[in-house]
């Protein structure tokens, strides 16, 4: 075989070598996402992504140095997802006010419980532990999302610019991780203020979020 064969059948090589990572990196995100849909952050194990996905757990190791990494790109997708979600509510609803987009906002974390499961754990965990290039990704692709739904919000809210808007959304992520750890305290906090005057700190956190991200809507409209 000639070297002129071989360089130009290098690229058609490292195409299929190419998709085949890809493939591979895409059946190991879906087997994580199908167990992560099933049990908590803390109850998976590299191990059963391995054996889900059907791949050596050293393999798995090279697309995902984490845990923690392999479950920032989960998120990230099920951010994109919960995104096109919003687009889609902003883009058809016949009407819009503070309190259907507040009503909206809480009650879409039901479709997506996967996100709202992650959601709380991403900066106290995930992005501590995952590589600079996934977190840079992540942060990139929510930058871009939020961007995209922009132009739609404000035409709603009218109050809002492309920089108050952005803040805006940030402050209802904000609201949505901060109030997690209230709304869903760990047994042992249940235990420590149960029958006592500190359940006050127990929320509903569906309702304490929609209040706050109304209470935040207003301040901007100056309602």
């Amino acid at each position: 075989m000639s070297r002129v064969q071989v360089i130009e059948r290098s690229p058609k090589k490292r195409a299929v070598l190419e998709k085949d990572k890809l493939s591979k990196r895409t059946s190991i995100i879906q087997a994580a996402a199908s167990l992560l849909q099933k049990k908590d952050w803390s109850e998976l194990s590299m191990d059963e992504v391995a054996k889900r996905a059907k791949i050596a757990k050293g393999t798995l190791y090279l697309y995902f140095p984490t845990k923690e990494d392999l479950c920032l790109r989960i998120h990230s997708a099920d951010y994109e997802s919960w995104f096109m979600d919003l687009h889609e509510f902003l883009s058809k609803s016949p009407k819009m006010d503070v309190s259907i987009f507040s009503n909206w906002f809480v009650n879409s974390m039901d479709r997506h419980t996967r996100f709202l499961k992650l959601l709380p754990i991403v900066p106290t965990i995930l992005e501590k532990n995952a590589s600079i290039q996934t977190i840079r990704e992540f942060k990139s692709n929510l930058k871009s999302q939020i961007s995209s739904v922009l132009p739609l919000l404000i035409q709603y809210f009218p109050f809002f610019n492309e920089q108050s808007g952005f803040l805006f959304l940030m402050q209802c992520h904000a609201l949505a991780v901060g109030s997690w750890s209230h709304g869903f305290p760990s047994n042992q906090v249940k235990e420590a203020v149960k029958d006592t005057e500190l359940e006050i700190f127990m929320l509903d956190y569906k309702k304490f979020l929609e209040m706050s991200i109304l209470t935040l809507l207003k301040g901007h409209s100056g309602i």
